[in-house]
């Protein structure tokens, strides 16, 4: 009978075990289910810190302002968009390793994010292998595309091949170009040199400085020797600011040498300020000054929302674009593997803080405007130039 006993004991904790796991398993698969129910999982993956972070903190806030608007609107087909939040610290290592999770372990249909060519190079290995979606929202040199990805800001077709000819004609022939030592700068100089010599200019220097550099005596120095008519400058992330407050300390005016710039936004002039600031220009798909309803709104609702000292840039509208285009791309299709979500993308037109935009039908890049814009002495963008029409994303 002792025998007997121990063995029902025995059975009984094994039955309320197994019982015990089983409702665990239930309980969790219950709770996938509700998940895929109630919303779809998309990641969200900006450095809130590290060299690029001044421009990634206002894209972070953007994508967060137009998930919310989006949800409150009725979100996709009824269900709400859930942000999954990742920080990768501008680090393309950490990137790789946050995108494999967000991908992986949360599930996430698409991830919105990256920044440099580097972190976006760097995840997109990840983004293939998995047949997953990235919408990146950065300016790039448009080589290597990946048809995985959505790229939702400028190429140099964009940004500068109307900007070299309008420097020759408008500044001077002249010009030394200066860069941040990785992808984008050293391959959007590449191609910005080639369209300077077809607009009749005359390259008279290159130089580069390590990612995150702040000493900048010897190259404005450099700058000094080279005696051009004007400074192309591909100086990216934190080190803009530095650069611009030493170009005037150590006494180059922008009415004597001007900076024209394809990484100088918002952000990066307030951190600069105005005196430094004034008399350089940019060029962007984007500016805060473009007089539309929809920027307008866009503005108003970001400083209602961030009260961070961030500030809307050209970067934030292509991330605030980039989810509302993957919006649309998910109200397109019911099946939300890559390829198919990819292909949802293709032609879709919207109006944007910008103005109407569209994906491109055959590269999965975006129509946009080429404008250039001069900094004026309270540190606003005036835009002197615009293209006619949206400029085609040539690779």
């Amino acid at each position: 009978m002792k025998l007997s006993k121990k063995w029902l004991a025995l059975c009984f904790v094994f039955a309320m075990a197994t019982l015990s796991l089983t409702g665990c398993s239930s309980n969790s698969k219950g709770s996938d289910t509700a998940s895929k129910e109630e919303g779809i999982k998309i990641g969200v993956l900006y450095s809130t810190t590290g060299p690029f972070s001044i421009s990634e903190k206002p894209m972070l806030n953007a994508t967060k302002l137009a998930i919310e608007e989006i949800n409150a609107a009725g979100g996709i087909k009824g269900k709400k968009l859930i942000p999954v939040y990742e920080d990768y610290a501008s680090d393309p290592a950490k990137a790789t390793e946050k995108i494999k999770k967000l991908i992986l372990q949360d599930k996430v249909v698409a991830t919105i994010g990256t920044n440099s060519s580097a972190s976006r190079l760097a995840v997109i290995p990840e983004v293939e292998r998995n047949n997953s979606v990235l919408v990146y929202n950065t300016y790039y040199e448009g080589e290597k595309p990946s048809p995985n990805v959505i790229y939702t800001n400028t190429v140099p077709s964009q940004q500068i091949a109307e900007y070299m000819p309008w420097i020759v004609k408008n500044i001077g022939k002249r010009v030394m170009f200066v860069g941040s030592d990785y992808v984008f700068p050293v391959n959007s100089i590449k191609k910005a040199k080639a369209m300077l010599i077809q607009a009749g200019g005359e390259v008279v220097g290159e130089e580069y400085v390590p990612l995150g550099h702040t000493e900048f005596s010897s190259l404005i120095n450099k700058i000094k020797q080279a005696k051009p008519d004007v400074v192309f400058s591909a100086i990216a992330g934190d080190s803009v600011v530095p650069f611009y407050k030493q170009y005037q300390q150590y006494g180059i005016s922008a009415k004597e040498i001007p900076i024209c710039s394809i990484a100088t936004h918002e952000a990066t002039v307030k951190g600069i300020g105005a005196a430094a600031a004034a008399g350089h220009y940019s060029s962007f798909d984007y500016f805060q000054v473009i007089d539309t309803p929809e920027s307008k709104k866009f503005i108003e609702a970001y400083n209602k929302a961030f009260n961070d000292n961030t500030t809307v840039t050209n970067l934030a509208e292509g991330a605030y674009h980039g989810v509302y285009l993957l919006a649309k791309a998910l109200e397109k299709t019911s099946d939300y593997d890559g390829k198919t979500l990819i292909n949802a993308f293709k032609g879709l037109e919207i109006d944007s803080p910008q103005g109407k935009i569209k994906v491109d039908e055959s590269n999965n890049h975006t129509w946009l405007q080429s404008r250039i814009a001069r900094i004026k002495e309270d540190g606003t963008f005036e835009i002197v130039y615009s293209s006619k029409d949206l400029v085609k994303p040539e690779l």
